[in-house]
C-alpha cells in the first residue's frame, strides 16, 4: 500500500510538471510572438534599408540673397532635396541678425552660417569651420597706396551696416588699443551704399567681408575701379585676434589681361561657420554635414586638424562625424534610433546588459550550489540516521529498525523530512527565479527530483516506525 502510494505521488508530480511545461510553452509562445511584431515594427521604424536624408528636415539662417551665404544654402538645399531631404533656406541681414534668431527661435533643427569672431551670447554650439574663408576687404580708389597699418591715420573708413558681423569686426580690430593712435573716423553704410561713397570720394576706404571669389568685389575692382589696401602687419593682427588669418589676394585675379590687382595683396580672411542653437538632434547635424561634405570636399580632413578659436562648444555629433570621418553605419542606417540612443551609449548598454547578464549568472550558479550543498548535507544526517549509505528506493523497502522506534529517532527522522520539504520549495521557487536562464531550470529540477526521490523514500520509512 505504502509502495503504491508513493508511486501514485510521483506520477501525480510528473503529471503537473507536464501541465505546466505545456502552459509555460503556450505562454512563451505568445510572448515570442508579440516581441516578434515589436522588433518588426521597430525595424521598420529605425532602420533605412536604402540610407538618404528622408529624415533631415532643418532650417538655416543664411544672409542677403545676393550674397555667398544664401548662395551656399541654396546649394546645400539642392542637394538635400535630390537625397530626399529637405533644408529651408532664410534670408537674413547676416551673420549678427542669425545668431540672434537662433536664440530667440531656440527650436529644434535650426541652424545659421556665421563669420568667426561674432559676439555669440548663450546657447550657441559650433557645428563645423567651412572650408570657404571669407576675405576682410579694405577697398578704396587710392588704396594701392596702402601699404601698413600707419598709413590708415586719419582716414575716413565705412565698416558697413550697424549691428552687422562686419561692423563688429572692423570695430573689433579698431577698438584695440594699439589702433588708438590713428584717429580713423568709422561710420555705418550698406555695401551698396559705402561703394557709393567711396566713388564720390565721400570716404576713403570701405570694409566689406566678403568671399574673394564675390561678383560684388569683382565689379567693385574691374568696373567701379576700387583698389585692395595691403598691410604688411596682417600675421601680427591674426596673433592678436587669432580667429583671423593672414593671406593673399593674387597678382591680376580679377583681370589677368589688364593685371588687377596689379600686385599681390596681403589681406586678413577668417573662416565661415555652421553654428546651431544647440537644439538640433543627431540625425540632423549629421544629415546637414554630409550634404556640406558635398559642396565641400575636404570639410572632415579641415575640421580634424583645424584649432577650435571661436569659444563655443563643439557638438559632439559633428565631432563623431568628423572623428570617424562620415557617418558611422548606424547614423546612415538607423539615423532615428541614434537620436535616441548614440553609438556610444549603444555600445555603453550593450557593456550593462552583458555585465547584468553575468552577475545573473554567477547569482544563479551560486544559489544552485547552496541547494546542492544543503541537499548533500542532508543525505550524509540520513546515512548517519541509517549507519550506512543507502539509496532511497532501499530506504523505501527496508523493514522497520528496533532502535528507531523510539521517539527521539523518529522526531529525528520527522525533522530531517521537513528540512528536505523545505529545500524542495525553495529549489522548485529559485528555479522560476529571473536569475535562472532560459533551459537552466533543468539544473534545478534535477536537483529536485533526486530530493523528491529521497523524500519518498524517508516518509515510507516513517509510516513503518510510527
Amino acid at each position: 500500500m505504502i509502495k503504491d502510494n508513493a508511486a501514485e505521488k510521483i506520477k501525480h508530480i510528473k503529471e503537473m510538471g507536464r501541465s505546466v511545461s505545456i502552459f509555460d510553452q503556450k505562454i512563451f509562445g505568445v510572448i515570442v510572438g508579440v516581441a516578434a511584431l515589436i522588433v518588426v515594427a521597430l525595424v521598420v521604424y529605425f532602420v533605412d534599408f536604402s540610407p538618404s536624408l528622408s529624415h533631415l528636415r532643418v532650417t538655416v539662417f543664411s544672409g542677403a540673397t545676393t550674397g555667398n551665404y544664401h548662395a551656399t544654402v541654396t546649394t546645400a538645399a539642392d542637394i538635400a532635396r535630390r537625397r530626399g531631404g529637405r533644408i529651408e533656406n532664410i534670408a537674413t541681414n547676416g551673420s549678427i541678425d542669425n545668431i540672434k534668431r537662433l536664440q530667440q527661435t531656440k527650436k529644434r533643427g535650426q541652424f545659421a552660417l556665421a563669420q568667426n569672431g561674432m559676439p555669440w551670447g548663450e546657447g550657441i554650439e559650433l557645428v563645423a569651420h567651412l572650408r570657404a574663408p571669407e576675405t576682410v576687404f579694405f577697398l578704396g580708389p587710392n588704396a594701392d597706396s596702402i601699404k601698413t597699418l600707419a598709413d590708415l591715420k586719419h582716414k575716413r573708413i565705412g565698416i558697413g551696416p550697424k549691428g552687422s558681423g562686419t561692423a563688429h569686426l572692423a570695430e573689433t580690430i579698431f577698438n584695440t588699443p594699439q589702433f588708438a593712435g590713428l584717429a580713423v573716423s568709422l561710420s555705418h553704410h550698406s555695401s551698396d551704399e559705402q561703394l557709393a561713397l567711396l566713388k564720390q570720394r565721400t570716404i576713403d576706404l570701405g570694409v566689406f567681408v566678403i568671399s574673394e571669389k564675390s561678383v560684388f568685389i569683382e565689379k567693385a575692382v574691374c568696373e567701379d575701379g576700387m583698389q585692395i589696401a595691403s598691410f604688411r602687419q596682417s600675421e601680427s593682427i591674426a596673433m592678436r585676434l587669432p580667429f583671423l588669418k593672414s593671406d593673399y589676394i593674387r597678382e591680376g585675379l580679377y583681370d589677368p589681361v589688364r593685371n588687377l590687382p596689379a600686385s599681390s595683396k596681403k589681406v586678413l580672411k577668417l573662416d565661415t561657420l555652421i553654428v546651431s542653437n544647440g537644439e538640433a538632434k543627431r540625425s540632423q547635424v549629421i544629415g546637414l554635414l554630409s550634404v556640406m561634405s558635398d559642396i565641400y570636399p575636404n570639410l572632415i580632413n579641415y575640421n580634424r586638424t583645424v584649432t577650435n578659436y571661436t569659444g563655443l562648444p563643439e557638438s559632439s555629433a559633428a565631432r563623431d562625424f568628423f572623428n570617424n570621418t562620415g557617418p558611422e553605419i548606424l547614423d546612415r542606417y538607423s539615423p532615428r534610433l541614434m537620436d535616441i540612443l548614440p553609438l556610444s551609449n549603444l555600445v555603453q548598454l550593450a557593456m550593462a546588459i552583458s555585465i547584468f547578464f553575468n552577475l545573473m549568472g554567477v547569482g544563479n550558479r551560486f544559489f544552485l550550489w547552496r541547494i546542492d550543498a544543503n541537499r548533500i548535507a542532508l543525505e550524509v544526517e540520513m546515512r548517519d540516521f541509517f549507519g550506512r549509505g543507502i539509496l532511497p528506493e532501499e530506504i523505501e523497502h527496508m523493514a522497520a529498525m528496533e532502535e528507531h522506534r523510539t521517539d527521539d529517532r523518529r522526531r529525528s527522522l520527522t525533522a530531517l523530512i521537513e528540512r528536505l520539504e523545505t529545500l524542495e520549495g525553495r529549489c522548485r521557487k529559485q528555479s522560476q527565479g529571473l536569475l535562472v536562464p532560459m533551459g537552466g531550470e533543468m539544473a534545478y529540477r534535477y536537483q529536485e527530483e533526486i530530493i523528491s526521490r529521497n523524500l519518498v523514500g524517508l516518509r515510507a520509512y516513517r509510516d513503518k516506525i510510527a
